[in-house]
């Protein structure tokens, strides 16, 4: 509960409400959250004071540091920041995932997504 309320906090903030509720839509969609978690955060925002809402359209592409964080500052920072509480969320290990994925690039072996993108759809 603590980690949706901060992580509806850190999407307000950035993305403010509109924003925030598209990114949160955006993320099911691409399977990084389930249709229960997207309410649960929807409902977090709904409980935010007008003070922890980002009243400007998105302009700063933030800085953190963690896993992702050579992300950090680019356009695609908030949304690596945003997948690290949704890793946290999950129980999930990202930065064991990141690893991973960088030692499988370096040697030229496959990793998940191009496993998934190069193996025909199962019907």
């Amino acid at each position: 509960m603590e980690t949706a309320l901060r992580w509806a906090r850190y999407l307000a903030n950035t993305f403010g409400t509109g924003g925030a509720l598209c990114s949160l839509r955006y993320y099911e969609r691409i399977g990084w959250i389930d249709e229960a978690t997207r309410r649960g955060v929807e409902r977090q925002l709904r409980g935010l004071s007008t003070a922890e809402l980002h009243s400007k359209k998105y302009d700063d592409p933030g800085c953190f540091d963690g896993p992702l964080s050579a992300l950090s500052g680019t356009p695609f920072g908030s949304h690596a920041r945003s997948l690290e509480f949704v890793a946290t969320l999950a129980d999930d290990d990202i930065e064991s995932r990141v690893v991973h994925a960088d030692a499988a690039l370096r040697s030229g072996g496959e990793t998940p997504d191009s496993i998934d993108r190069d193996r025909p759809a199962e019907r």
